[in-house]
């Protein structure tokens, strides 16, 4: 009953995030642009529902992110019970994952990009503040290093599949 229950819930959900992703998305590439914007002597248009896809896309990573949270927490405690040496290599991915975030943040430099002997500014004019340029740092470093993960993964993967097959 309670998986009945739960499944009804989770199609739901997926159906009225995907239909929220279908507007949105529409609206993005169909209406139209703003009004011409001069940013760093450069003339840009924007679409016009640019925000709206943004912050759409930062929902759905933050319920992303508390849902493995919750569910990997959940997870533990369960098996935790029955096997504790089991529950904490299930955790073992998400306590990675974390860790990479950290190190990446170490590694992460504030330092202002200047393109063309001029500072990154932004629409207004302002310079581009220091956080900003960690949190871009701290993603792309996460990025690099997940692509290499799934590089290594897919090679040994082959190599399984190979052996597999020979035999």
């Amino acid at each position: 009953m309670k998986a009945d229950i739960c499944s009804k819930v989770s199609k739901i959900a997926f159906y009225i995030a995907m239909a929220v992703s279908v507007a949105i998305i529409a609206l993005f590439f169909v209406v139209g642009f703003n009004d011409t914007e001069t940013i760093n002597n450069n003339e840009m248009r924007a679409p016009m529902f640019t925000d709206a896809l943004l912050y759409w896309i930062y929902a759905l990573t933050a319920i992303a992110v508390v849902l493995v949270l919750v569910f990997s927490m959940i997870s533990f405690g369960k098996n935790f019970k029955d096997s504790p040496v089991g529950a904490l290599k299930g955790l073992l991915g998400v306590l990675l994952l974390v860790a990479l975030f950290g190190v990446a943040y170490l590694l992460a430099s504030d330092e202002p990009i200047f393109v063309n002997g001029k500072q990154l500014a932004d629409s207004d004019g302002n310079p581009i503040a220091a956080s900003s340029y960690i949190l871009t740092d701290v993603l792309i470093y996460v990025q690099y290093a997940l692509l290499a993960a799934c590089a290594l993964a897919t090679m040994f993967g082959l190599l399984n599949i190979s052996k597999a097959v020979k035999k």
